[in-house]
């Protein structure tokens, strides 16, 4: 058998006539964030904590290790470990979040298995602005509920992608399709959350022409237990480049809410590393972040 790599940094592991080669690659940003009415950091499960400053520090760091092998018949098999931390991870749980998938790719496209998948109707949503996002696209995906998933396959041919996943045990599981035109792309997915019985439909429409970029993205979904999941959400974004800066502008709506979220943010190429913020409204409260990002 051959082994083969998919990334930039390899360690070579050696034990008796047995070798293993193992890859890492990651990204980490710094810096700091503003909410006028305090920050709040999600807990393990999602659910905010107390408010607290209404500015302090920020870091993530996400990295991932990939060990692949591939057979005489031409599959490629591997695993993936994912190691992410961030401030509000070590704040309220025990510090660091650790998944881990295995996947086999060939001529039928990829087929994943293992925690830390998100679901295929996660893939294709509006980019956010700022460092680590001030929260534009959250409001824009209001009604884009989604499941979770534990399985996925993914597919592509030409211009075209397919892809699908499910929770195995939830029962959750969401479809999509995308076709690449060139100067522009749409990408549709649908989604089913089982345990509020939520189905959810959502497009995304981008493209560019020469500096100028800029997407679309509309949700909408229906719920038979829970009025509240009930509505339609959307936003845009536009990002202008020019040399190393690029100036970005986002807004965003949803059903229910009394004022709409908006932002503007830039960020300027460093050669390695990225120096980027934003500001804007969002939930009716400024919020702002500020900082540099890197992948290694």
């Amino acid at each position: 058998m051959k082994k083969v790599l998919f990334a930039t940094t390899a360690l070579v592991l050696s034990a008796g006539f047995a070798s293993a080669e193992i890859t890492m690659s990651g990204s980490a940003n710094m810096g700091i964030k503003h909410a006028e009415n305090g920050l709040s950091w999600a807990d393990g499960d999602g659910n905010a904590a107390t408010r607290g400053k209404d500015t302090a520090g920020w870091y993530e760091i996400d990295i991932d290790v990939v060990g692949t092998t591939e057979t005489d018949s031409g599959l490629t098999f591997g695993a993936r470990i994912q190691l992410d931390s961030d401030y509000s991870t070590v704040l309220n749980t025990a510090g660091t979040d650790i998944n881990g998938n295995v996947f086999v790719s060939g001529a039928f496209g990829t087929f994943n298995i293992g925690s830390g998948l998100d679901p295929v109707s996660d893939d294709d949503t509006l980019s956010d602005i700022g460092l680590d996002g001030i929260g534009t696209d959250n409001v824009a995906e209001t009604f884009a509920y989604k499941g979770a998933a534990d399985a996925r396959w993914d597919y592509s041919v030409g211009a075209l992608t397919l892809g699908a996943s499910v929770h195995t045990i939830q029962e959750d599981y969401a479809v999509k399709v995308g076709y690449d035109f060139g100067t522009a792309a749409i990408a549709v997915a649908y989604d089913h959350d089982e345990a509020s019985d939520t189905d959810t439909v959502q497009a995304k429409l981008s493209g560019s022409m020469g500096a100028v970029s800029g997407q679309i993205f509309y949700a909408t979904s229906d719920s038979s237990t829970t009025a509240a999941n009930d509505g339609d959400s959307y936003g845009v974004y536009a990002a202008y480049k020019t040399g190393a800066l690029t100036l970005s502008a986002s807004y965003a709506d949803a059903d229910g809410l009394a004022d709409a979220a908006y932002g503007i943010g830039a960020a300027y190429d460093l050669g390695g590393a990225t120096l980027a913020g934003g500001i804007g409204s969002v939930n009716d409260e400024t919020v702002a972040d500020f900082g540099v990002s890197f992948k290694f």
